[in-house]
């Protein structure tokens, strides 16, 4: 099965106390990178977080971010510093017998005094925090997972069609590979002419077209390719992450290419070639985008 290293997901939860959201962006990547940005007393909840996405995906850079949102209706407690008040109480009391103040002060002006009023934060359980985060990773996992899937069946039909191009420019080099060796041998006659005759022509010119065929021969080289195609189409129907296995097939597939192009360098095999090997450069692009 195909599927893209690129994604987002997002997932979210709602608990009693905060709702959390988290998202997931992933790109491409060799191996598999997961990045999390969460609050640094929520380590046991990032190391979870870690372990379900491994489990989930092979490869790809995997950023995750976190948003936390705590719930309007949550009872909200305020600590007063007292001895800081009384402090500017006193502060007050004794500028006020040089500059005129008035003896009634306002919640403003008491909200405005620095460290005066501080709103408690409530802290939230571990359990509650570890069980949000899994619930809403679950659901972005699964997002994510389905944005890839679908992206990589548009990559599976790329695949396909560059294999079907790729295939007719190895069938177009399997015709005209013959037509080398009979050129070379009409050559190679109308040279053993010029310097040689009696029957000792026809040996010396199947001994030279013999060498010749053998050091162009590119049967072994088609046959392998044939391989590599078989492998390359089952490869896109399994249900594993075959991004790695897809690349060393387009590696040995390019060795083979290049062996041909250099045995084989009549005019229409060459040309075959070089659009043998324009097809496979697009095919290892797109394979660089597979999981």
């Amino acid at each position: 099965m195909v599927r893209s290293m690129t994604g987002f997901g997002r997932g979210v939860t709602t608990t009693k106390h905060f709702q959390l959201t988290v998202e997931i962006r992933a790109v491409n990547h060799r191996f598999l990178e997961i990045n999390t940005k969460f609050p640094k007393e929520w380590m046991e909840s990032e190391v979870v977080a870690k372990k379900m996405l491994s489990d989930a995906v092979s490869r790809g850079k995997i950023d995750v971010i976190i948003f936390l949102k705590e719930l309007h209706d949550t009872e909200q407690t305020i600590q007063i510093n007292w001895s800081l008040l009384n402090a500017f109480l006193q502060a007050k009391k004794e500028l006020s017998q040089t500059v005129p103040m008035e003896e009634k002060w306002t919640m403003q002006e008491i909200v405005s005094l620095d460290q005066v009023l501080q709103v408690e934060k409530i802290e939230f359980m571990q359990d509650e925090i570890i069980d949000a985060v899994k619930n809403a990773l679950a659901e972005a996992i699964q997002n994510l997972i389905a944005m890839r899937d679908r992206e990589g069946q548009g990559l599976q039909q790329v695949m396909l069609q560059y294999k079907s191009d790729l295939e007719a420019q190895i069938a177009e080099i399997r015709q005209y590979s013959p037509l080398a060796v009979e050129k070379y041998r009409e050559r190679l006659m109308s040279r053993l002419e010029e310097v040689a005759s009696g029957h000792s022509l026809d040996d010396r010119l199947l001994t030279e077209v013999a060498i010749f065929a053998e050091r162009i021969d590119i049967t072994e080289e088609l046959d392998r390719l044939e391989s590599h195609f078989n492998q390359l189409s089952e490869t896109l129907t399994e249900n594993i992450a075959i991004g790695r296995k897809l690349d060393f097939i387009m590696q040995e597939m390019n060795r083979e290419i290049n062996t041909i192009g250099s045995k084989n360098q009549s005019t229409q095999c060459s040309a075959a070639v070089v659009q043998a090997k324009t097809i496979l450069e697009k095919m290892r692009e797109q394979v660089q985008n597979i999981e």
